[in-house]
């Protein structure tokens, strides 16, 4: 999450996106909404929306295993976490267990040479292993550096590209990942002891750090590597203001081939602590990059008393009761609509478009503070989470897009992914490379086309640990749990049933307790403390937990969560002169993460990564999904 916002200037280009959009709501199928939990397609069984046919499966002697970790400020205790844990899925995977044949629960030992002393082996050691690190620091289009919330020119973890990363900690790069990633193998690998390869996966993880973008690209990251077929170099603006993709990133290209074969199971392990927060820049008409930048087009509200940017326009009256109905759009549309249209007329007396952000200045009119966000009520820290509630619009790819990229032989690539509109197509234009038979090692090969392959989907899982209440992941979600997790109809924006811990919001969620003034008053709920005022710049919290070591942080420290302002449920009660102990740690709800893993069924599990044993770590929810894979691996 974004931690500090800078001065700037206001941007001098107009929010040119009312030609493109009608005035009364950009017009798209419910079932296609999106405001944070967007549509979700039905599990997909021998098709996922298309006529495309699931090969057989052919159980995998290989394994390539992604790790997608957030490297925002205040990951660093999770990354510590993880990296002392991920051996339980690596020693599942390269010595596997041996099973009582009677009873599949019980263990009767691990295999080192294929064997099993008592019981059956549950799959073949895996001897031919990729491991390989990507963060979540992807930047979106390129505008001016000052007005970029992820600037590379400052800081140059602030976009990661989807690359595969090798650094230590402190400096220096990972020997035996010379091309970005880990061989194991007993022969040709770049590491053939078991033990070697748990010490340098633990390296690469601690290595990814927690000085990235605070507008975490959870799921496009992992998007951009493993499946886009025309990834690009940068994206950036044209004439028009409207974003578009510029050359091809082939060092990606040439990592994905290396990487990824087409033979082998893929595990995707994600670890993060917040919603996935990316827009898609070149949806609205081209225009979805305003939202990931610290002014916002047409507004003339400044956010705060430092000129750091104009907020955004708020969404119809209509938004915050029913964001999928039709009169739920953006005010942002108001001024440049069809005063001859009776929708613009509505739109423009809406009450949220006449409400002014701020008193308009010396002799300025209401445009460009009519129907804006006041300077408090627009923080960039919590700009992405229930956008199409708060804005009338949502600028974020569709959850569709990540179930269909981990389940479809068939995607778009950048020229037929969205149509005229700017509004995300799932067109079945380019072969998948997760599901190719070979793949390209520059832009100069076919990006498009290319043979299908053997994988079948079911050898593609994905596992989530984050922002979670601990309760709900014991250790993962149970089928049955969902309601609790995500509400009754996300798609629909019922949240119905839902766990109140799971509501994204910046004020305190009814049932539970509330916020306390008393310094080191942490609080007695089970999951989070309390709630706590968060002056409109943070979102509360899913899930708390007890730091191994508690930590003494400044206010100024990005990854310090202690403030003097504010009074989270995280530290001690001597917190003086912008220095404090922190004692806990804590996450958001990671809904658009976790409504991936609803809709991909048993290929997926979802566990909290407030939720660890002090020996084990996330060993628990590991061991899950390496029974899951289990039995598409060779036996």
């Amino acid at each position: 999450m974004l931690r500090t916002l800078r001065a700037l200037p206001l941007l001098s280009i107009p929010f040119a996106i009312a030609a493109t959009i009608h005035c009364g709501g950009t017009h798209v199928d419910p079932e296609d909404t999106d405001a944070g939990v967007d549509a979700t397609p039905p599990p997909p069984p021998a098709d996922a929306g298309t006529s495309e046919i699931d090969p057989p499966l052919i159980p995998a002697s290989k394994v390539d295993l992604l790790l997608v970790v957030d490297n925002s400020a205040t990951m660093g205790d999770k990354q510590t976490v993880i990296a002392g844990s991920v051996s339980t899925l690596l020693r599942r995977l390269v010595q596997p267990r041996c099973i009582d044949p009677n009873d599949a629960t019980k263990v009767l030992g691990t295999s080192t040479n294929g064997a099993c002393a008592a019981g059956v082996l549950e799959h073949a050691p895996i001897t031919d292993l990729h491991v390989g690190v990507i963060s979540t620091s992807l930047q979106g289009a390129v505008v001016n550096p000052n007005e970029s919330v992820c600037n590379p020119a400052s800081n140059p973890r602030h976009d990661d590209k989807a690359h595969l990363l090798n650094g230590l900690k402190g400096g220096g790069t990972l020997a035996t990942a010379p091309q970005g990633f880990i061989h194991f193998a007993k022969a040709g690998g770049t590491i053939s002891d078991p033990a070697e390869l748990e010490k340098d996966v633990a390296q690469l993880i601690i290595g990814v750090d927690q000085t990235g973008c605070g507008f975490e690209a959870q799921l496009e990251s992992m998007y951009r590597f493993l499946v886009e077929p025309d990834p690009p170099q940068s994206i950036t603006l044209d004439k028009n203001n409207r974003a578009q993709y510029t050359g091809f990133d082939d060092v990606l290209l040439a990592q994905r081939k290396a990487f990824l074969r087409p033979d082998s199971a893929v595990a995707i392990v994600m670890l993060t602590d917040e919603d996935d927060s990316s827009a898609d820049d070149r949806s609205i008409g081209g225009q979805g990059w305003t939202f990931g930048a610290k002014s916002f087009p047409g507004s003339k509200v400044f956010r705060g008393a430092s000129n750091q940017g104009t907020t955004a326009p708020r969404g119809t009256s209509a938004c915050s009761s029913n964001p999928a109905s039709p009169d739920c759009t953006s005010c942002a549309f108001a001024p440049l609509c069809n005063e001859s249209d009776p929708a613009c007329q509505k739109l423009r007396n809406d009450p949220n478009c006449l409400a002014l952000g701020s008193p308009p200045r010396g002799g300025d009119g209401p445009q460009g503070y009519a129907g804006y966000y006041g300077p408090e009520d627009d923080s960039l820290s919590v700009r992405f989470h229930r956008m199409k509630e708060r804005y009338g619009i949502d600028p974020q790819f569709p959850i569709a897009r990540y179930v269909r990229g981990l389940t479809n032989r068939r995607v778009p690539n950048r020229t037929s992914d969205h149509d005229a509109d700017g509004n995300y197509v799932d067109a079945d234009t380019c072969q998948n490379p997760l599901f190719a038979a070979s793949l390209p090692a520059s832009s100069q090969e076919k990006l498009c086309e290319r043979d299908d392959g053997s994988r079948s989907r079911q050898l593609v899982f994905f596992a989530l640990i984050g922002g979670l209440s601990k309760s709900l992941a014991k250790p993962v979600v149970a089928a049955t749990d969902w309601t609790k997790v995500l509400g009754a109809n996300p798609d629909a924006y019922d949240l119905t049933g839902i766990d109140p811990h799971m509501i994204p919001s910046v004020a305190p969620r009814a049932g539970l307790p509330p916020p306390s003034n008393v310094r080191g008053d942490n609080g007695t709920d089970p999951e989070h403390g309390r709630e706590w005022d968060t002056q409109k710049n943070d979102l509360q919290y899913a899930c708390t937990f007890d730091l191994p070591q508690p930590r003494t942080c400044s206010a100024a420290d990005p990854s310090c969560d202690c403030r003097d302002y504010a009074n989270p449920p995280l530290c001690k009660d001597d917190f003086v002169n912008g220095v404090g102990t922190q004692v806990r740690a804590k996450a958001h709800p990671s809904i658009r993460e976790l409504r991936l893993a609803k809709a991909l069924g048993d290929r997926a599990i979802a566990s909290s990564i407030c939720a660890f044993e002090p020996s084990t770590g996330y060993g628990a929810a590991l061991d899950v999904l390496a029974s899951r894979m289990a039995p598409a691996l060779s036996k």
